[in-house]
């Protein structure tokens, strides 16, 4: 028997993908029902479809008095900071002729820019879109060919590149598909590097683990990628799911709305 918190909770999941769907017009089918239906063997085929062997995230910097997406998109280049935390997260990679998963970064004709940092995790490619690393087009203001692939990403990574107590707003962002963002605060621990994570993520996004710690301030590098590594897997499976299997029982017509 599912309790109400776990309606409450997947009534949440449902609607942080579509937010325009009335879930007062559903109704809960007992196991029966989806046995003789069909539905639990779809169930059970879509649990083995949807488990992701790829990631793709965005990475963003936010530099002294930036408070646009215009100036953050638009810049360009690696502080010392910025690469440091880039080498904790992953390798940096040459795009040209590189063989493994590119989440859509072009590897032919440099269109992408010439570098980017991957990684593997357990069984899973990761790959970086790098703003700073993409190319910069001078004439455009909003960055549309950097934003045209941080902006579809479901999670993005904002480093504050900055000495001063700068503040990130997520609003400041016109995408319809970033939900997450993982804001890393470079600072001093007894005079050694270390970053402060702050999650921040879109109202109808329920929260998800591994829970932050607190002070959440983190001084040992690998610590810090292992967490951050952890905390973007589930947020962004938890999109894919939601969004492969509602569109194929949509169009299939197995739900009733």
């Amino acid at each position: 028997m599912i309790s109400c918190q776990h309606y409450r909770l997947l009534y949440a999941a449902i609607h942080a993908v579509y937010t325009r769907l009335d879930l007062r017009q559903c109704m809960s089918l007992m196991a029966e029902t989806t046995i003789m239906s069909g539905l639990e063997k779809e169930l059970i085929r879509f649990d083995e479809m949807v488990t992701p062997k790829t990631y793709k995230f965005g990475v963003l910097s936010v530099r002294d008095d930036q408070q646009c997406e215009e100036q953050w998109f638009g810049n360009t280049g690696l502080t010392k900071e910025m690469t440091r935390f880039l080498e904790i997260l992953g390798t940096k990679v040459e795009l040209r002729d590189y063989k493994q998963y590119a989440a859509g970064l072009d590897t032919k004709s440099g269109e992408s820019g010439t570098h980017s940092y991957a990684t593997h995790w357990k069984e899973h490619q990761i790959m970086f879109h790098v703003g700073p690393l993409m190319p910069f087009q001078p004439q455009d203001k909003q960055q549309v060919h950097r934003k045209r692939y941080i902006g579809n990403d479901i999670v993005c990574i904002v480093f504050m590149d900055t000495d001063r107590q700068a503040l990130f707003n997520p609003n400041a962002i016109r995408s319809q598909f970033l939900h997450v963002f993982i804001v890393v605060h470079p600072e001093k621990v007894d005079g050694e590097p270390a970053w402060r994570v702050q999650i921040i993520h879109h109202q109808n996004v329920p929260d998800f683990g591994p829970s932050i710690p607190s002070p959440p301030v983190f001084v040992d590098p690998d610590q810090l990628r292992e967490f951050l590594l952890l905390k973007r897997k589930p947020s962004t499976s938890f999109f894919r799911m939601l969004t492969i299997f509602f569109s194929d029982q949509c169009r299939a017509g197995s739900l009733e709305i």
